[in-house]
């Protein structure tokens, strides 16, 4: 009796499932810098974020005056262990030490891009974001987007390399040129994003959707778009939650 096929949804789960204890030593995998070609396997198309540069160079310093090595395990990737404590200790003061409200939330969405980027080396495929043993990029089949139109994936952070994220299938069919991703609170992102809808706006023949990725805690993503984006640019949006 042959063994039916795996569907989208069983493994995604069943790969999020058999995560969840894993403990990933950053040094096991990569212990170089985060380049510019393995960020952009992840799927966007823009420059490495400075601050996340920043964050990762910090968090290797750390690591060696702490004389331990990082690790990273359970749901979401997180640091693990003796040096979690002591990171937890220093962004916290240096998070404090930020009194604009901008500034923090650069160097929160900063920090979760960089924890999981070094998390996730060796261990999730850059394409479609599940395990390596799980990977589905074979059950995928590329087609061309309709002309003149273009999605924005804007996702929270905590949202970036979830496994159980659907939104890296438009890019994984469509190509990163036509499903681009904007991470919350990367400023290099957000810019390139809304100049983009600015653009759209005179140029008719262009349609873009923007799809929001949100974490469930977050409030409502609309609060977030400019007030003057809104009243400028009309597009449609669509609010979706991963569990």
């Amino acid at each position: 009796m042959e063994t039916p096929p795996r569907s989208l949804e069983g493994s995604v789960l069943n790969s999020v499932s058999r995560s969840s204890p894993r403990v990933v030593n950053v040094n096991d995998n990569c212990d170089g810098p985060i380049a510019l070609q393995e960020w952009q396997g992840w799927g966007t198309i823009s420059p490495i974020p400075v601050k996340v540069v920043e964050v990762i160079e910090e968090l290797k310093l750390l690591e060696r005056d702490f004389d331990g090595e990082m690790s990273f395990g359970g749901i979401g990737g997180k640091l693990q262990g003796d040096f979690r404590v002591k990171e937890d200790k220093k962004h916290r003061a240096t998070y404090q030490a930020l009194g604009d409200s901008e500034k923090k939330l650069h160097f929160f969405s900063a920090r979760q891009i960089a924890c999981r980027l070094l998390g996730s080396r060796g261990y999730l495929c850059q394409k479609c974001w599940l395990a390596m043993e799980d990977c589905m990029c074979s059950m995928v089949k590329p087609c061309p987007l309709w002309p003149g139109v273009q999605f924005w994936l804007y996702m929270h952070p905590k949202d970036f390399l979830r496994q159980n994220n659907t939104g890296k299938l438009l890019w994984q069919i469509f190509g990163v040129q036509a499903a681009t991703l904007c991470l919350y609170g990367i400023p290099e992102h957000e810019e390139i994003m809304w100049n983009a809808f600015k653009l759209a706006a005179f140029q008719a023949a262009e349609t873009l959707v923007l799809i929001a990725f949100w974490c469930q805690e977050k409030t409502r993503f609309g609060a977030f778009i400019p007030t003057k984006m809104q009243q400028t640019i009309q597009f449609r949006t669509s609010s979706i939650r991963n569990f």
